[in-house]
């Protein structure tokens, strides 16, 4: 589900596109920032369907805590259903044996004891502890039914949650991964550009100071030899000739960059280095009675997760709940917590420093997490407090 806003991304893009920045010479910081604010532009509007597919997951997960109580349930009335009829059985033979037949036979053939058109009969022979039983029976059965088309219906609700689910992650996954991709041609193509630039500059500098070094070599050489003319009356001429150095201008690598720049404000940055979507969770049900204590940051799987300030990332964890995980105290004092990734960046571990926009990982679904929804599940705690909502702190930092 494509809006009108990535028509606009499309104008942008063959407008800010490197093949136009090589028509007009260079691509400018303003075409970055209108880049910048396209991605987030994107990231704002699919705000509502997030909080629809987050409300979807919170219900699709108790639906299916739901079927696993009510198909507990629905056994649990079989097994006590058997008992019983087991026991109604035994009963019918005894009074039988004692009253005649009142139609025995059928007992052992009807499918609920409700199915049995002498009920009244039986009754009329047995004592209260005979009706308590034949009570316990009838209930359970209708128990059993009740249950069983809840399941049933609860099943039919689990399917059409799931089929949501599936759409809505496709629309906002498939909206993200181009969000990204108009962004990065033109932001890479921009630090590609200043590299170039700063590369250029630092060689003319060298060629500079190596021509002002030669030209003053050449002026100090003819002083001498001025000055040797005028107090000798006989030049000599020895073999031999000047000696001089030159200096080369030192390799220098082009770093290819890999990933957009940063958008750092007040020494932090957003804790995922792409366009991203999440919209407020914080305390929304969760399996098991738990509630949500963070943000679901929805990205494109693989997406690169970086620090958020300037810290110490305190420990790595994965369990079954956070699969991958990152635990990091700020400069600030501030902890945060990351999980769900599919993997730490190279060389991440606990008691390493990170700066504040380095690599730790990537986006992705481990734990209990739905593999075809990848997303950064995010807390803060800001110094000396529990977890609060992280929700406005990522909404300042990621638009």
């Amino acid at each position: 589900m494509r809006n009108r806003l990535f028509v606009a991304i499309a104008l942008a893009i063959a407008i800010i596109s490197p093949a136009y920045a090589q028509a007009s010479g260079e691509i400018t910081r303003e075409q970055v920032d209108a880049a910048l604010d396209q991605r987030q532009e994107v990231s704002a509007s699919l705000e509502s369907v997030t909080a629809r597919f987050e409300k979807a997951i919170s219900d699709e997960m108790l639906t299916r805590e739901r079927i696993v109580a009510l198909s507990k349930s629905v056994a649990r009335l079989e097994q006590d259903i058997g008992t019983k009829r087991v026991q109604v059985k035994n009963l019918v033979i005894s009074r039988y044996m004692s009253g005649g037949s009142l139609g025995t036979e059928r007992v052992f053939t009807a499918r609920t004891f409700t199915d049995l058109p002498v009920q009244d009969q039986y009754y009329q022979l047995m004592n209260a502890r005979d009706v308590a039983l034949l009570h316990g029976l009838e209930s359970a059965e209708a128990l059993q039914v009740e249950q069983q088309q809840l399941l049933d219906e609860t099943l039919i609700e689990q399917e059409a949650l799931v089929a949501e689910i599936g759409v809505m992650t496709e629309e906002i996954i498939g909206q993200l991964e181009e969000a990204d991709a108009a962004y990065n041609s033109i932001a890479i193509s921009y630090e590609q550009q200043e590299e170039e630039k700063r590369r250029k500059a630092e060689e003319a500098r060298i060629a500079r100071e190596e021509a002002a070094r030669k030209a003053a070599e050449e002026a100090a050489r003819q002083a001498t030899s001025t000055t040797v003319a005028a107090a000798t009356t006989t030049t000599t001429t020895s073999g031999g000739g000047d000696s001089t150095t030159t200096t080369s201008a030192p390799t220098t690598t082009t770093t290819q960059p890999s990933a957009p720049p940063l958008v750092v404000t007040d020494g932090k940055t957003c804790p995922i280095n792409a366009a991203t979507s999440f919209s407020d969770t914080w305390g929304a049900p969760r399996s098991g009675g738990r509630t949500h204590m963070g943000v679901d940051m929805m990205a494109a799987r693989g997406a690169p997760v970086v620090a958020i300030e300037s810290g110490t990332i305190t420990r790595t964890s994965n369990s079954s709940l956070g699969g991958i995980s990152i635990y990091l105290t700020g400069n600030s004092g501030n902890r945060y917590y990351y999980a769900h990734l599919d993997a730490l960046a190279e060389g991440v571990h606990g008691g390493m420093a990170v700066s504040v926009g380095d690599l730790v990982g990537y986006n992705g679904s481990s734990g209990n997490a739905s593999y075809s929804a990848p997303h950064l599940h995010f807390q803060y705690a800001p110094p000396g407090s529990d977890w609060i909502n992280p929700y406005p702190l990522v909404k300042a930092l990621c638009g």
